[in-house]
């Protein structure tokens, strides 16, 4: 059910009411009722590692510029790192030119000519939805730490593993999109599973909530009550918000029941998941795809 839909329902109860002013009321709702630890706000994502990439050789300039010999280069490795073994540090890909060509932000000034290097993927930007991460998974759950602690074992990323052990929070993008680091370097693919929360949204005309509409509607009704009494006063509005709040809490507590009950079901599925006898391999987790 749509916010438009919504708010034309809404109308009936509240005629002559402006439906943007309808709209505003369901939008401050959904941002409130956002705020409760619902489980129905829980989402599953998934994201891919990078395999290492060091085919042929480069050459780097004093500003940055890399031009390579036998390379292959593409533009979605802007942002990824790379490694030039004359240097123990590593930079990021600030733009793409060809697959031969690319730009390095922050070089230190150096010349490099005909070395080997290697181009990974560390920092993971994540679905935009999701606003708060709860674990990371890839067969069983990866160990949460935080940057200053690879940092501090590892301020180079030198270590490198098919099986990623660690991950950690790295920041917002400028999307406002949450980053992860993923430890120790990747050097094959891998699916991650991602467990979080979204957070509140706008919502768009055609667009539905994710939490249930009628409950929507019982706290939207509550302001738009309210708002008629302000302008219509004496026409028994008043009556109508006392019985709309009592409305609302009843409907409120029969979804918070209802949304215990989700997540008492999703937590005993995770604690199969910790579990030694639990199936750790790809094709189990292919084929138990739960949301």
């Amino acid at each position: 059910m749509s916010l438009s839909f919504m708010a034309n329902r809404i109308l009936r109860f509240c005629p002559g009411l402006n439906l943007d002013l309808i709209k505003s009321c369901l939008q401050d709702s959904y941002q409130q009722l956002c705020l409760k630890d619902w489980n129905r706000l829980n989402l599953q994502r998934q994201i891919h590692t990078f395999a290492q990439y060091s085919t042929g050789t480069v050459a780097v300039t004093a500003d940055g510029t890399v031009t390579g010999t036998g390379t292959g280069f593409n533009d979605q490795m802007v942002g990824y790192f790379m490694k030039c073994y004359y240097d123990s540090g590593f930079f990021e890909i600030e733009s793409y030119a060809s697959p031969t060509s690319i730009k390095l932000k922050d070089w230190p000034g150096g010349v490099v000519s005909a070395q080997t290097y290697s181009i990974f993927k560390t920092v993971h930007t994540l679905d935009p939805s999701l606003k708060q991460v709860f674990d990371v998974v890839y067969q069983i759950p990866l160990h949460k730490r935080s940057q200053a602690y690879f940092n501090k074992i590892d301020p180079y990323r030198s270590t490198t593993s098919s099986t990623p052990t660690a991950w950690a929070l790295a920041g917002i993008a400028a999307s406002g999109a949450i980053q992860i680091e993923i430890f120790p370097v990747p050097t094959q693919v891998v699916p991650l599973r991602i467990y979080g929360r979204m957070g509140s949204t706008v919502l768009a005309d055609d667009e539905s909530p994710r939490l249930p509409e009628d409950l929507l509607e019982a706290h939207a009704l509550i302001d738009c009550y309210r708002i008629k009494d302000l302008k219509d006063p004496g026409q028994g509005w008043d009556a109508k918000i006392g019985t709309q709040m009592q409305f609302f809490q009843d409907i409120l507590a029969d979804y918070e029941e209802e949304d215990f009950q989700l997540g008492d079901h999703n937590e005993k599925v995770k604690d199969m998941m910790g579990e030694t006898g639990f199936p750790q391999d790809d094709n189990f987790g292919l084929s138990h795809d739960v949301d």
